[in-house]
């Protein structure tokens, strides 16, 4: 992108701002965002928001690593139990909000699976939903496997739900792609 893309603006508010708000729902009780340890522009604009930053001492290489420091910190600091969930959203998806991740949940909620993606159109998008049981399957993933790999390795049947909501596949990769978002979404927020 060429600059800091959870920085950009996006209407009123900035990309990450944008997704943080969006998962201000009642059933999301902690937001943890990885980060790079030298990403003090981002720790300084996510100061004083209803979420834990963490910066490891490494840069986490990929997003399975982040995924993983995540959840070592979630169990370190929360001891989640068996009944406990977590979503999993890349940081740079600004569309999302509260109906949608209301809506999704509602259907999380009575399913059975052990995870659940949603889909547009039949693609899928995020957030993807766990039960707190396939944090364990994460650390066991092999160096060239991401969480994609789940579903393949380690049997995990993710429900893929089929929804009405086009915000779940947006994600922002390249200039072009913020430039349509901002169409289209900017005054929204």
């Amino acid at each position: 992108m060429g600059t800091h893309k959870l920085l950009l603006s996006l209407g009123k508010e900035t990309v990450i701002q944008r997704l943080v708000r969006g998962l201000s729902a009642p059933f999301v009780t902690k937001i943890i965002i990885v980060a790079r340890k030298g990403d003090d522009l981002l720790k300084e604009h996510l100061a004083g928001m209803n979420l834990q930053l963490i910066q490891p001492d490494t840069d986490p290489p990929d997003m399975k690593a982040s995924v993983q420091i995540a959840l070592e910190w979630i169990k370190a600091h929360y001891r989640p139990s068996e009944k406990d969930s977590w979503l999993l959203i890349p940081a740079d998806y600004p569309v999302l909000n509260g109906a949608v991740v209301e809506s999704l949940y509602q259907v999380w909620q009575n399913c059975q699976a052990s995870s659940m993606i949603p889909t547009y159109q039949g693609h899928k998008g995020h957030p993807a939903f766990f039960r707190w049981h396939v944090s364990t399957h994460v650390f066991q993933l092999q160096d060239d496997e991401g969480i994609n790999a789940l579903w393949k390795t380690q049997k995990i049947q993710p429900l893929l739900f089929e929804c009405n909501h086009p915000e779940i596949l947006i994600d922002l990769d390249t200039p072009e792609d913020y430039q349509s978002v901002k169409q289209h979404y900017s005054q929204d927020g």
